[in-house]
């Protein structure tokens, strides 16, 4: 049985990741795809981890448009779609697994589905706001398996697609944050800052950064990379202006147990929604990019305002919430990998 998983960004590959050592060990023919941020070095060249980890990689696709506004995000899109044409048509797997809401994961679903290959969509059914939901959802109608985090997830699938062939797996990065547990906690700073642009408010990232910036004065942080999305030029520069010297990759694993040390993590990941849940680490949730995502009790929401980061941090900082199941039990790379593997992959219509 042939596989092909696309990974084209930073939190990509700790989505998958325990889905593909679980592949590996099987009699799996595992083909990796990297492209887009995943190749670029301002955003940590997670095909160099990849690659440390010890997986082949089948194809390195360069796709990126930089330059930092929407219509970079709609060229790479299109690039990417033609490039993945051509390997899917070389490879001819029997599946391809297309990873969460990012543009590149549509880019991949329209490359897979218009050659009637079946694809597996990892992490559909969810709600953030903005352009991921529609981009989410326009990959569910594409896709042919889909391994959800949560039951909410699966009733939101199949509400889209009720003949959909749906599993509650839990999401693959929480296998990490279970490990991260177990090697225990990695002490770095009290704060862990992790803050995107959101397309839809790009013109404004570079204000929404200087917010978090103030707020967070005086205060021991560890600052990583903003995605690369629209806006990400802006905050950037904004980093740069204020001294920040911010961290552009680390393994997910090591990633995981720097949370596991630190009091809070403040931005507007999707990490503090799903990973600290299970690590039981306080977030602070800023702004509207994760509108809608079911979150624990470990979260606290706030405004770009710096003021209200700041007493947001000092509560969080104070917090010890329980740790969570919501998004998975440290067992869902074995989950997907299974359901890849006895899969229905017949010919697609």
């Amino acid at each position: 049985m042939s596989v092909v998983v696309v990974i084209t960004a930073r939190p990509s590959y700790s989505r998958v990741k325990t889905v593909l050592e679980f592949l590996r060990r099987r009699a799996v023919d595992l083909r990796i795809i990297t492209g887009a941020s995943a190749l670029a070095v301002r955003h940590g060249r997670v095909v160099d981890q990849i690659r440390e980890d010890g997986f082949k990689i089948e194809a390195e696709l360069p796709c990126l448009v930089e330059g930092g506004r929407v219509r970079e995000s709609v060229m790479t899109t299109g690039l990417l779609v033609s490039l993945l044409g051509e390997q899917f048509d070389r490879l001819q797997p029997d599946i391809v697994v297309t990873i969460a809401d990012r543009h590149e994961t549509l880019a991949t679903a329209l490359a897979a589905s218009y050659q009637h290959i079946p694809l597996c969509h990892l992490l559909g059914g969810e709600v953030s706001g903005s352009i991921d939901d529609k981009v989410r959802n326009a990959v569910t109608q594409l896709a042919d398996i889909h391994c959800v985090a949560t039951s909410r997830a699966r009733d939101r699938v199949l509400a889209l697609r009720p003949d959909a062939e749906v599993y509650v797996t839990g999401c693959p990065s929480v296998d990490l944050a279970a490990e991260a547990i177990a090697q225990g906690p990695l002490r770095n700073s009290d704060c862990v800052v992790l803050q995107h642009p959101v397309t839809g408010e790009a013109h404004q990232a570079a204000d929404q950064m200087r917010a978090t910036i103030r707020a967070l004065e005086g205060m021991d942080a560890m600052w990583f990379w903003p995605g690369e999305d629209a806006g990400a030029e802006d905050m950037s520069k904004v980093l740069r202006l204020a001294g920040k010297k911010p961290i552009r990759n680390k393994p997910p694993l090591e990633f995981l147990r720097m949370l596991l040390g630190a009091k809070v993590l403040v931005g507007n990941s999707s990490v503090g929604m799903r990973e600290c849940s299970f690590l039981g680490v306080p977030a602070v949730n800023i702004g509207s990019r994760q509108e809608g995502r079911e979150r624990g009790s470990n979260v606290l929401d706030v405004i770009h305002d710096a003021g209200a980061i700041r007493d947001a941090v000092f509560v969080a900082s104070q917090m010890t919430p329980a740790r969570s199941r919501l998004y998975g039990d440290g067992c869902a790379g074995e989950k997907v990998a299974a359901k890849l593997m006895f899969a229905r992959v017949g010919a697609v219509v």
